[in-house]
């Protein structure tokens, strides 16, 4: 079950929770209510059943919400019959009071005058369970006003998500400022729901990036930080938002992009995603750059690491006057020569041999 301040939808098959006070049956409409341990409030909840789906609402409201109850009806046994007013309408309650709690089923009663003002701003004529929703998320006309003003295109079923989700009126303002002018309402519902904050879209900005809604969300969902991308787009990748999450699910952080930088070297983003997948790290990259194999691909580099061809060894290589191409130097490798062989065929005058004989020396046992 998702939770949404107010609302929460159970569908499918379920069971009905029983009410607490004696003699009150089961309706598809019924509510309870309990002191708060807030001063001024109440614990008020709605319960209401459709065929194959139930709805439960309760949360602590303010005693200024009703009409025709106070705190002391609590403390007897007695008949209850009250209202819970809101813009949108009323719930007109009856049932019980007893040992300090209240229950019993109500009616929806709309509030025309409501209905009329937000026809008047573009909205649509919400029905019953619309205006139910309407009244139990708290959705004021003032609220109606102020995003129909906001210019974000709601439809009725929108602007109860906005009110659901938490998209406030100056969530809007500080995403416009932030430099998003564009999003529509159900941007600022996911935006909202995914847990998006308007300082992550000001960096975002501030590193040249303008995204769509839902290329946010899915840098947000994967982790990404927007350090990381203002890092990337420093050290000169232009890239787009599943390019960078792709670069962040395979463990390219930002401490690789430094050094990556630091050293002078910028591969391809997706040359990154392969070099990382391959424990290739920025020391072995500066270490191949220095011995004068900067240039060479990145499957090379691959290559190299994964048959275990130490840099220092291509560096040594190179001092000695050797030139060895990466599949050369692999195969050196593979048949035990380092740089220590080298050095002791440089000595003896064995000089200038090509890899495949410096690879049969070894092989036959020549020291």
């Amino acid at each position: 079950m998702k939770e949404f301040g107010w609302f929460a939808v159970i569908a499918g098959a379920v069971i009905f929770e029983v009410l607490t006070a004696p003699g009150t049956a089961l309706s598809g409409q019924a509510w309870k209510l309990s002191r708060s341990s807030q001063s001024g409030m109440v614990h008020f909840t709605v319960e209401r059943s459709r065929p194959g789906s139930r709805s439960v609402n309760g949360s602590d409201v303010p005693l200024a919400n009703f009409r025709g109850f106070s705190l002391d009806m609590l403390g007897h046994s007695r008949p209850a019959r009250f209202e819970y007013v809101q813009d949108a309408g009323r719930l007109v309650c009856q049932g019980k009071f007893l040992w300090g709690r209240g229950s019993g089923s109500f009616t929806v009663a709309p509030n025309p005058e409501f209905v009329a003002e937000l026809n008047r701003l573009g909205f649509a004529t919400p029905h019953e369970d619309e205006l139910f929703m309407l009244m139990l998320g708290n959705v004021n006309l003032e609220f109606a006003r102020a995003i129909h003003e906001a210019g974000i295109g709601a439809s009725l079923s929108q602007l109860i998500d906005l009110r659901l989700r938490g998209v406030t009126t100056q969530y809007i303002r500080d995403v416009n400022q932030a430099g998003y002018r564009d999003f529509r309402a159900q941007d600022y519902i996911d935006l909202r729901t995914h847990g998006v904050e308007t300082g992550f879209l000001r960096d975002l900005k501030s590193a040249g990036y303008n995204l769509r809604a839902r290329d946010i969300i899915d840098l947000r969902q994967h982790g990404v930080r927007s350090q990381f991308v203002g890092e990337l787009k420093e050290a000169g990748y232009n890239l787009s938002a599943g390019q960078i999450t792709e670069l962040s699910e395979h463990g390219v952080n930002s401490g690789f992009v430094r050094d990556l930088k630091l050293y002078g070297l910028r591969p391809a983003a997706m040359e990154l995603v392969q070099l990382r997948d391959h424990g290739v790290t920025p020391e072995y990259l500066r270490g191949l750059h220095d011995a004068g194999y900067g240039g060479i691909s990145a499957e090379d580099i691959i290559d190299l690491r994964q048959h275990g061809v130490p840099s220092d060894f291509v560096a040594a290589a190179g001092d000695l006057g050797y030139r060895f191409t990466p599949r050369e130097l692999i195969d050196l490798r593979d048949h035990g020569v380092d740089a220590k062989y080298l050095r002791t065929l440089h000595d003896s005058g064995m000089r200038n041999l090509t890899e495949s004989q410096i690879t049969q020396l070894r092989m036959h046992g020549v020291e």
